[in-house]
């Protein structure tokens, strides 16, 4: 059989025209078909999210400026970072940034990349916006899109200028980047032994975050022991942190020092006298009691204060110092500048119980003119207080041994010098001791000063009755 006969049909069945129609239709349509076929998208990604915590490190304050909840950043077409919670400290001249961010990304097997990478504690990641470009370091990765966050309050310590002390009051805010980070809420200032320095407590309420169960305040630990550096007003406070959510309590102290200081400063210290720190009274002193020592010129004096203190644990403080016998405590007003030593804790006056004593003092080899300028009736006092009255003066010739020519010893009177025994009327105080007088304990043997004002008498007990 003929493939196309004189019909012009293939194999006499179909026309050979009929046939080229067919086939062209059957081409369009297999070519309709690898066209559209080759047209359909590949499947979209699966995208998910997560969260992270961001260490950007310390910013420049023109840069902190410009972050804000919000901001994103796409580094590749299938990941986008958003920040979702900003959180900035105080770091210096500059501004330490903390930030939760969403991660958004491809997932597979329940894990997601975020531009090509799993996101891993530690990873550095950027954020480029058209006002800037900064990048951090993972630190945390969680569900939540904010930072946990407490309001922790700390007791912060630091010897600072008088003028830096007196700028900081309850209420002064610290604030970065127009957010207020941590709040003044007491201050305590005390004197020291330099007057231009200050020892200032703080009660400082602070915007902490948790990281890793511990709160910090910047990269700061809220711990005791450690430094917090706050910008209060014009200076930098560098406070020691003494505790972590106490409050800040004060009492009065009773207080006895002694100082000995010279006649002009010992008139100086008054009862009433306030010790101020800016508006605020820490010491008042309450009894002022004035004795004579060897020096003529110079004073022993008691002085009891009450005084605002503040409690560390079990113990009792007066700025940094710790209130116990035999401590050193600045006591300053506008006229004077003394520093005392705590005799007693607890009550302003000496121990014990007022009494008056016949003492017998013994004085030997005075000069002739000394003890015939010792007279009945000579006293000494404190303030419009009689605390010594010498009541009778007996004087005798000092006795000297002298060798005969024959080598035997004698007994006789010296020319000029006397022998003194004073028998005098003192004030003292009974105590659980002793009998004390001007603070100190007397015995037989003890040595007694008497300041009675043209001359001053250094004796020795002979008797008490």
């Amino acid at each position: 059989m003929e493939f196309i006969d004189d019909s012009g049909r293939i194999f006499g069945l179909i026309n050979v025209i009929d046939a080229l129609v067919v086939l062209l239709v059957l081409g369009v349509a297999v070519a309709g078909i690898a066209l559209v076929t080759s047209q359909e998208p590949a499947p979209e990604p699966d995208i998910a999210s997560t969260h992270a915590t961001l260490d950007l490190g310390s910013q420049p304050q023109y840069i902190v400026s410009e972050i804000n909840e919000g901001d994103t950043y796409s580094p590749s077409e299938d990941s986008r970072i958003t920040i979702t919670d900003v959180y900035v400290t105080p770091d210096g001249n500059q501004d330490r940034i903390t930030a939760r961010v969403k991660l958004a990304g491809p997932a597979k097997d329940n894990a997601i990349k975020y531009d090509g990478a799993p996101p891993r504690l530690g990873r550095t990641l950027a954020i480029t916006t058209d006002l800037y470009e900064i990048s951090g370091d993972i630190r945390a990765v969680g569900s939540a899109d904010a930072l946990d966050r407490e309001t922790a309050t700390v007791q912060l310590e630091d010897r600072v200028s008088r003028t830096t002390a007196e700028s900081i009051a309850p209420g002064d805010e610290i604030r970065v980047a127009g957010r207020t980070v941590a709040t003044v809420e007491n201050v305590l200032a005390y004197p020291t032994d330099n007057p231009t320095k200050n020892d200032v407590l703080l009660n400082v309420t602070v915007h902490a975050f948790d990281q890793n169960g511990d709160l910090h305040f910047g990269d700061t630990p809220l711990r005791e022991g450690q430094r917090l550096t706050l910008p209060l007003n014009s200076a930098s406070f560098h406070g020691d942190i003494r505790r972590v959510n106490t409050d800040l309590h004060t009492q009065s102290t009773q207080l006895l020092t002694t100082a000995t200081l010279d006649t002009q400063t010992a008139q100086d210290v008054t009862t009433g006298d306030l010790i101020r720190m800016g508006d605020t009274t820490v010491a008042t002193v309450e009894s002022v009691t004035r004795y004579g020592t060897n020096n003529p010129d110079r004073k022993r004096v008691l002085v009891g204060l009450t005084t605002q203190t503040h409690q560390f644990g079990e113990q009792t403080y007066f700025g940094q110092t710790h209130v116990t016998d035999g401590a050193h405590i600045p006591i300053q007003t506008s006229q004077y500048d003394v520093t005392g030593t705590i005799d007693r804790v607890g009550a302003t006056t000496p121990p014990g119980t007022p009494a008056t004593k016949t003492v017998t003092l013994r004085k030997t080899d005075v000069s002739e003119p000394m003890a015939d300028a010792l007279t009945t009736g000579m006293v000494e006092r404190s303030g419009n207080k009689t605390i010594a009255e010498v009541t009778d003066v007996d004087v005798q010739p000092s006795v000297v041994l002298i060798r005969g020519d024959e080598g035997d010893l004698g007994v006789y009177d010296h020319l000029i010098d006397r022998d003194v025994t004073l028998t005098t009327e003192l004030r003292v105080r009974e105590t659980v001791s002793g009998t004390q007088f001007k603070g100190e304990t007397i015995q037989q043997g003890s040595t007694v000063t008497l300041d009675l004002g043209s001359m001053t008498v250094r004796a020795t007990v002979v008797d008490i009755s």
